[in-house]
């Protein structure tokens, strides 16, 4: 007869070379199982083993046979399936192992939640018609089973924060790996936004749902009600010290709520993020592969094809011809002559008038839509008026964009249409000896709402002296 270890014994050669198991118990997350094959765990072993001595080897081997784990009862049931043996470790051992190694935390899904509410509710339910005297054997081992459901929960609550909180270390690794192999970039990147997504709706938002106080649930109370409802039963019935356990344990729930809220807040943006760089970078790839296309035939043998024929790819792009409605960025830079700087000290100190007057500026009353309220609008625009009669203007290209600029930093509630009744004003009593020159150039405008305005260009001249 073969020696065997304890359970003790056998405990501590397990503990002592966790990376066996380890690796078994992720193959079996990854695999969506619940037993491992007596051949993966010999293989395993067998590699583990590789660098030891031929003693540790084999006090390796005794300890993970299926006859010594069966024996020191860490495994459970061993069964026959299609000629290969199935081992069922006992659930102690796995939730030790998975105590070990944060990565084989297993998220909390809405049906293991639910089941834990429901086992709680018929706690109450069967509490509700006990004698609360703590000589009788049936209520102790109810407030007893009460007590470690309650204990369990907020294990396994605290396990699914923790294991949330390291889903952004995962996605760094992942994220890692895919800057550093680019061509395998789609690959990894479909990767972590298949597990994120599948994090987010199966394991977050069910969380929070189960956490809200506010949850309202077809089948009954929510896990705060049912809380509440055993604290007030028990201290109808004179068990204060039992009430404020369950109390505490409401506290230490409700508590749970805010990192998990924060990883969910992080996760979706991420996604979000995500796919906004996702459609960016497959418009892109997808144009670059075009004009990659239009290139290829310029490098040919053809020599009157010297440059590229792009006319079917600007009608084809929307976003090309709108490029022609803008204007091209102008470079800043210092002029020498003695035009640009008397230009400059005028801006300067128009900007510095419009910061003295600051303190006299009005604030518009609000716009009204009815036609009983017209006093109101009138009083608007001889405020305006009077402000504006007093502005010092200085010849520009584009009186409207100034204008526009100078009334929005200083006006309070000043709106697009001010604009509109301050150039009808202007050009009816105009600046003395300036003109406003109207010009067929138009020009766009945005506005506080997002709407964009197209305008004629008109400029504000000198008038010649006769």
């Amino acid at each position: 007869m073969s020696k065997r270890f304890n359970t003790l014994e056998t405990t501590r050669i397990l503990l002592e070379h966790a990376g066996i198991l380890l690796g078994l118990v992720q193959r079996m997350d990854c695999e969506g199982v619940r037993h491992v094959r007596e051949l993966d765990l010999q293989q395993a072993v067998m590699d583990h083993g590789r660098h030891l001595s031929a003693q540790e080897r084999r006090r390796l081997q005794r300890a993970f046979s299926s006859d010594n784990l069966f024996h020191a009862n860490l495994v459970s049931d061993i069964d026959k399936v299609e000629g290969e043996k199935r081992l069922v470790f006992d659930e102690s051992l796995l939730e030790l192992l998975r105590l070990c190694d944060l990565s084989l935390y297993r998220e909390l899904t809405d049906a293991r939640l639910r089941t834990r509410l429901v086992s709680l509710r018929d706690l109450h339910g069967r509490l509700e018609g006990a004698s609360f005297s703590e000589a009788d054997p049936d209520f102790t081992e109810l407030a007893d089973e009460l007590n470690a459901q309650l204990s369990q929960l907020i294990g396994l609550l605290r396990q699914n924060v923790v294991r949330m909180q390291g889903v952004s270390s995962d996605l760094a690794d992942i994220s890692g790996e895919a800057s550093r192999a680019p061509e395998r970039f789609a690959a990894y990147r479909r990767s972590m936004l298949e597990r994120i997504a599948h994090l987010y709706e199966r394991h977050i938002k069910p969380t929070l749902a189960f956490l809200n106080p506010d949850t309202r649930l077809a089948d009954g109370a929510n896990l705060f009600a049912t809380l509440e409802g055993l604290t007030r039963l028990f201290e109808r019935h004179g068990k204060q010290s039992r009430a404020d356990q369950v109390f505490r344990v409401a506290l230490s729930l409700n508590a749970m709520h805010k990192p998990i809220q924060v990883v969910a807040r992080e996760v979706d943006n991420f996604l979000r993020k995500t796919r906004r760089g996702m459609l960016q970078y497959n418009a892109m790839e997808h144009h670059f592969a075009r004009l990659q296309a239009l290139h290829e035939r310029t490098r040919g043998r053809d020599l009157r094809v010297t440059r590229l024929s792009g006319r079917d790819f600007v009608r084809g792009n929307a976003f090309v011809p709108g490029l022609k409605g803008f204007l091209r960025p102008r470079a800043y830079a210092f002029g020498g002559s003695a035009s640009y700087h008397r230009l400059l000290f005028s801006e300067i100190e128009l900007r510095l008038a419009d910061l003295r007057r600051r303190a006299e500026a009005p604030a518009l009353p609000d716009l009204t839509a009815s036609l009983g309220e017209a006093r109101t609008d009138a009083r608007r625009i001889e405020t305006l008026f009077r402000w504006i009669d007093g502005l010092e203007l200085r010849p520009t290209e584009d009186l409207v964009r100034e204008l526009h600029g100078r009334l929005d930093a200083f006006i309070d509630g000043y709106r697009f249409p001010d604009l509109l009744a301050v150039l009808n004003r202007l050009a009816h009593a105009g600046p003395e000896g300036l003109a406003i020159r109207t010009t067929n150039r138009f020009r766009l405008l945005e506005g506080e709402d997002g709407d964009v305005y197209v305008y004629r260009r008109r400029r504000l001249e000198e008038e010649p002296s006769p």
